[in-house]
């Protein structure tokens, strides 16, 4: 029998568990063409909350949208190049619209028309480097030049945004994109940061994108609903948790839908029947397995004075710059503290309110390190 949990794509229809509002508000923002930016850690549903929101969109009007990653794109050439390829693919069905844009709208940057029939996506644009630096704007404008061709609005989303902050002159390039991009009246913008703290610094006062469109928050699924959902899944299948356990699932992976979907998952693989304290204990061994791989990556790759500084954490320090802790943790000096705290929000492991109190960004990697690791 097939689960009936979802942790490996984006979860639609039925399975979206809350945030009807935060949902409503996106799509309301696509229709009416204001831009928006939505922040949150990974595996946090941001993925599927943007796949539900463009499909309603869509119905509320016909609208071409487009979704872009910019996972692995480190320089302005690849930025742009893949933006013009994921772009027509969604808005050009055949090779022959492909030549009139590139006649029309692509005059200065000239691009090849490669035309691959064993590949899926098998029509591509091929530019010169050299040209399309020089007319970059050309390709930034190319979404309202479709939108326009087509007589609809576009809704361009793009997905790990923040990593235009490790292009080289990065200001200069966040300038001349936003510039632009706010001239545009048909298209519409949607900027996913999956990397909390980067995405926050790029949006932050003083830098180019601040206030560039509606910052949507995404709260952490609401625990009666996705108690509710995890129960009725089971029983669809004929299997039974309890509402104390459904509520205590979500609790243990503080409301993070990926992981609320994967140990709901684990626990149902784990048991027959009813779901027990003992399936419940073994499913959150099965958690920590799966991604002990990548938990240990982390851990690997945080020096010393990083890993005393989570320990001090788990051990519950508050005062990290006392004397005393200093010296318990071989943390050295006040200005060493704040190089490792720095650090540590850079690789995304950290994140610190206004009181400058440390949280985990992952909570099952906090688990994970304060069960097996801190306690080696």
């Amino acid at each position: 029998m097939d689960s009936p949990f979802i942790f490996t794509q984006p979860v639609v229809g039925d399975n979206f568990v809350s945030r009807k509002s935060e949902l409503d508000w996106l799509s309301s923002n696509l229709s009416n063409r204001q831009h928006s930016v939505l922040i949150a850690p990974p595996l946090f549903g941001k993925r599927s909350i943007v796949t539900n929101a463009l499909f309603q969109a869509r119905r509320q009007q016909d609208l071409l949208s487009c979704v872009l990653s910019l996972f692995n794109v480190r320089n302005e050439f690849v930025f742009y190049t893949s933006l013009v390829n994921t772009l027509m693919r969604a808005v050009c069905a055949t090779s022959d619209e492909w030549e009139t844009v590139a006649q029309q709208f692509l005059s200065e940057t000239r691009p090849l028309v490669n035309i691959d029939e064993a590949a899926q996506n098998g029509v591509s644009f091929i530019f010169d480097k050299a040209a399309v630096m020089a007319h970059a704007d050309e390709l930034l404008n190319l979404p309202e030049r479709l939108a326009e061709w087509k007589n609809k609005g576009v809704a361009l989303c793009i997905h790990d945004f923040q990593d235009i902050s490790q292009f080289e002159d990065t200001k200069v390039f966040q300038k001349k994109l936003c510039a632009t991009w706010k001239q545009h009246r048909f298209t519409t913008y949607l900027l996913c940061g999956s990397k909390k703290n980067a995405a926050a610094a790029l949006f932050s006062e003083k830098m180019p994108f601040h206030k560039f469109g509606d910052i949507v928050q995404l709260e952490r699924l609401d625990e009666r609903l996705s108690a509710e959902y995890v129960m009725k899944s089971f029983a669809k299948s004929g299997r039974v948790i309890s509402k104390e356990f459904a509520e205590a699932l979500h609790r243990k992976v503080s409301g993070y839908p990926y992981y609320v979907q994967l140990l709901a998952h684990i626990c149902w693989s784990n048991t027959k029947g009813f779901v027990t304290d003992s399936v419940m204990n073994r499913s959150m061994e099965d958690l920590y397995d799966y991604n002990e791989r990548i938990f240990r990556r982390i851990t690997d790759e945080l020096s010393p004075s990083q890993l005393n500084y989570l320990q001090a954490i788990v051990d519950g320090v508050l005062r990290f710059s006392s004397a005393e802790n200093l010296q318990r943790y071989e943390l050295h000096s006040s200005a060493n503290v704040a190089r490792v705290r720095e650090a540590l929000e850079k690789k995304e492991i950290l994140s610190f309110d206004r009181y400058n109190m440390p949280t985990f960004i992952d909570p099952v990697f906090e688990l994970w390190y304060r069960n097996r690791f801190a306690n080696r």
